[in-house]
């Protein structure tokens, strides 16, 4: 019985072709699907696609209903592919997942994951990662040549060397992308350093510093206060000393009085009282311009105002204060020494990218010559496996050959050949012409390959298709084989199939006399149900 974290639990069409409301509960083991030509065994198949995320056709949409609605249920226990819907923002509680698809009958459709609205691109993603369908379907993931050689390397247990390679080549990437991004922007980046260049040597001009702007503020008032004093002082000398147009000052006109006044005119006291008051205005004068230090010249007041005038600028360009503009110009010089070290950084990424690949060529030679040597392995095993499935002329063969250039898988390239008759020659699998052997030589494959596999799920169509007798018996025994580790679907219609199956999935249809309308009809067979049907089978 399958123990892995993943598979179908259930599945329900409403209004779907000829399936008015069924349901189906799905065993985690082999699931074989029975019933007559024509029953709706195929409409099965159809309803999984579109869960899977196929396009809808309006055509399943059953006459005189608007809508069909088709709805799977999964069961999963696995962590990982929790963490995948959580991170692709799909969470599912109860160990659930839920997707529902609506089609309408003027052909549009709806589809929900986890009870959310999201595109077919979404449950084709998932379909694609846990799930393959094996048959005559498009875009069977055991088709692909990536996915054939990631089966390869799981059969050839290299996983430590490939993961060895996959870091190595991703870093490789990395900085090739990164060596690519600032060449890409060489010129962006020189215009950019130029400019902060530009906005530095601004800032350099005047350091910006909120003790110095304050010094510059009182410095500016201290000096316009001695201008103004200068100005007081002038005057007063102009009175005192005489201004222009040779007017005589005061000084000037008491030296005068001084000539003209005699013992006449005035008495000794008095006289001597006027030499008093000349003194005294002679030391007013003297007090007055010795009073204030006139030591500075308009150059200082100047350059004082130019510098508050930068504080002024730089502040309005900017729209900050004092402390931000230092901030702003200590941001500046880390940009531009980020950008200095970016332009520097280009030789030391050109050789780091030169041993990086050098290493993930020793990488990839190593595994291109394991994936050689397993694949002969690989090719014997597969070619007993499909002769085991009554292929007796078929030969397998796996080619693996170097490419020119690294790649993520390193440099190898794979394809799955196979010769069904002697002496036709190899053909890739997917051109294999008759759907019966590719899907019995992708049956081998997965009977080898499956425990290793991270597919949870296999839909097989087709499996039984021009065989019989022992064969049948061989391809049954394989299915439950795969369904170990797997969850296996396959429709067929041979009871040597049939029997090993864990559950009977029987759909049969008839034409009801209530409405007069076909309608099919599912019924789940185990243990001695599923001996009566095969029993039955066995004697059509």
């Amino acid at each position: 019985m399958n123990t892995m974290g993943l598979y179908l639990s259930s599945l329900s069409l409403k209004n779907f072709a000829t399936f008015e409301d069924q349901a189906i509960n799905f065993d985690t083991g082999f699931n074989a699907i029975v019933g007559e030509t024509g029953s709706g065994k195929s409409l099965i198949l159809d309803a999984l696609q579109l869960i899977l995320g196929h396009r809808a056709d309006k055509r399943t949409v059953r006459n005189t209903f608007e809508f069909a609605i088709v709805e799977g249920v999964f069961t999963c226990t696995d962590i990982e592919i929790k963490n995948y819907f959580d991170q692709n923002n799909f969470p599912y509680d109860q160990d659930e997942i839920h997707i529902k698809r609506i089609i309408y009958k003027n052909g549009k459709s709806k589809a929900f994951l986890n009870h959310q609205s999201c595109q077919l691109a979404t449950l084709t993603k998932f379909a694609k990662r846990y799930i393959d369908l094996v048959g005559q379907f498009e875009n069977q993931k055991l088709l692909s040549s990536n996915y054939q050689l990631l089966l390869l390397d799981q059969f050839s247990v290299n996983e430590t060397l490939k993961s060895e390679y996959s870091n190595v080549f991703n870093h490789l990437i990395q900085n090739t992308e990164e060596l690519k991004s600032i060449e890409n922007k060489k010129l962006e980046i020189t215009q950019k350093l130029d400019y902060l260049t530009f906005q530095i040597s601004e800032f350099e001009k005047l350091n910006p510093s909120s003790e110095r702007e304050i010094e510059l503020v009182e410095k500016k008032r201290s000096l316009q206060n001695l201008e103004e004093n200068k100005i007081s002082v002038d005057k007063l000398n102009q009175l005192f000393d005489g201004g222009d147009h040779n007017l005589p000052g005061l000084l000037d006109l008491l030296n005068q009085v001084e000539r003209e006044i005699t013992d006449k005119l005035l008495d000794k006291e008095s006289i001597e009282q006027f030499f008093n008051a000349k003194e005294a205005l002679n030391d007013i004068n003297y007090k007055i311009n010795s009073s204030v230090d006139f030591d500075y010249s308009d150059e200082d007041l100047e350059a004082v105002l130019d510098e508050l005038d930068l504080y002024q600028k730089l502040k309005r360009k900017y729209q900050a204060s004092t402390d931000e503009l230092i901030n702003i110009y200590h941001g500046f010089i880390q940009e531009r020494k980020e950008l200095e070290n970016l332009t520097d950084s280009v030789d030391i990424l050109k050789d780091k990218i030169k041993d990086l690949r050098n290493t993930c060529i020793n990488l990839s030679d190593k595994l291109h010559e394991r994936r050689v040597k397993y694949s002969q392995n690989l090719s014997e095993a597969l070619t007993k496996e499909v002769q085991n499935l009554k292929m007796s002329g078929a030969t397998v063969k796996i080619e693996v050959t170097k490419l020119d250039e690294l790649n993520s898988n390193g440099q190898s390239s794979i394809s799955f050949l196979a010769e069904t008759n002697p002496g036709e020659g190899f053909f890739k699998i997917k051109d294999i012409a008759s759907g019966g052997e590719l899907s019995r030589i992708l049956l081998a494959l997965r009977t080898l390959l499956s425990s290793k596999d991270s597919i949870n799920i296999f839909l097989f169509d087709e499996i039984d298709t021009g065989i019989g007798g022992e064969t049948a018996i061989t391809v049954g025994n394989s299915l439950n084989k795969v369904s170990n580790n797997s969850q296996v679907i396959a429709i067929t219609h041979l009871p040597q199939i049939a029997k090993f199956a864990d559950k009977l999935i029987k759909v049969s249809k008839h034409l009801s006399e209530e409405d007069g309308r076909t309608h099919s009809r599912i019924d789940e067979l185990t243990h001695k149900q599923l001996e009566d049907e095969v029993k039955e089978m066995s004697s059509l």
